[in-house]
């Protein structure tokens, strides 16, 4: 059965790629260790996901995603200045930090760090992608049906992720 899949809603993809930004490499996730993901359920941008609707195992796809389907436009209204009593003492005060925000829904938010001084904090709450064209190298590694848990979910990772912080850094590609 598995043979006959394609990408489409409630699949499990194993996707390698890499991500091309202004010509240069952004990210990768190699065919030795594919980015892997629940397909239908907004793991991914919604250009990249669309994209890769029908493929099977072994289509590879050049794809270009402009920012309105990726991370949307820069939002200058996005840069703000937060009271610098808000950040604890042992936190490292430094330009390009990334500070992890909740808001007063309980939705995170991944600010970055511009520019300090001794009352304030100014971050960017903007994603760094955002306002950028993005360009995908992609291949399809393998395809499974979903698990009843995983599409319940919306996520493969049914322990809601890999348990860190900012899974940019782990490599599991989890949010």
């Amino acid at each position: 059965m598995s043979e006959n899949l394609v990408v489409a809603k409630d699949v499990v993809v194993g996707l390698a790629y890499t991500l091309y930004v202004e010509n240069a490499v952004e990210d990768s996730a190699p065919a030795s260790a594919p980015l892997e993901y629940i397909h239908g359920h907004g793991n991914l941008i919604s250009g990249l996901e669309a994209a890769l609707e029908g493929l099977k195992v072994g289509d590879k796809k050049n794809v270009t995603v402009e920012p309105e389907d990726a991370y949307g436009d820069y939002d200058p209204e996005n840069v703000v200045e937060l009271d610098r009593s808000l950040f604890p003492d042992e936190f490292p005060i430094e330009k390009g930090r990334l500070v992890p925000l909740e808001d007063d829904e309980g939705n995170h938010l991944h600010s970055y760090i511009l520019d300090w001084n001794d009352d304030t904090v100014t971050v960017d709450l903007n994603s760094p992608m955002a306002g950028k064209t993005l360009v995908f190298d992609c291949e399809i590694i393998s395809l499974r049906p979903g698990t009843e848990e995983e599409i319940e979910a919306g996520s493969i990772y049914l322990d809601d992720g890999c348990g860190c912080d900012d899974c940019s850094s782990c490599g599991h590609h989890c949010h």
